[in-house]
């Protein structure tokens, strides 16, 4: 019995069989559209649908986040062989872009998700200006250069000779 010699490259990859099939995942297939310009031409068409629309403007009233809904559809359409992660990514600004367009045609407050809680409210973002300017500290009232000079005069200073001598390879170069 003669044995049929292979090349290791063409040998499967060590626990390949305890998976699918090669190929058999949409995923490890090229994917369907691999330019940005095709996977845009794949979703306008879900969004000038009426039903689709009217589900979209419910899930924004409820405050879902644009990004998280334009993730799902990224991602669900990556699962499925759709486009590549590359191309979901530059397409997502896209996406989002799409829904601001029919959520104000629909007259809905919304949310896109990349706007920071802690300044949400306009008048308290500019009492928090101010008061940076003032250099008040919203504790005690004490300007924070004052506060600032105390602590590094608390701070006991260490003579040089008594920091650590470092060397080694991770030694900054003058040092070693």
């Amino acid at each position: 019995m003669a044995i049929k010699k292979t090349s290791p490259f063409e040998a499967a990859v060590p626990g390949m069989g305890l998976t699918a099939e090669p190929r058999g995942r949409p995923w490890s297939n090229p994917p369907q559209y691999s330019t940005v310009e095709d996977a845009v031409s794949f979703y306008m068409p879900m969004f000038e649908r009426e039903e689709f629309q009217v589900l979209l403007i419910e899930q924004l009233e409820n405050q879902i986040p644009m990004t998280a809904i334009a993730n799902i559809f990224v991602t669900a359409s990556v699962m499925e062989g759709k486009h590549s992660i590359d191309v979901g990514i530059l397409v997502a600004p896209v996406l989002i872009e799409a829904m601001i367009t029919i959520a104000e045609n629909a007259g809905v407050d919304y949310v896109v998700g990349n706007e920071s809680e802690r300044y949400k409210d306009e008048d308290e973002s500019l009492e928090l200006i101010k008061r940076a300017l003032d250099g008040i500290d919203d504790d005690d009232g004490e300007p924070e250069m004052q506060q600032e000079q105390q602590q590094q005069e608390e701070e006991p200073v260490m003579a040089e000779e008594a920091m650590p001598q470092r060397s080694g390879l991770m030694a900054p170069r003058g040092e070693m």
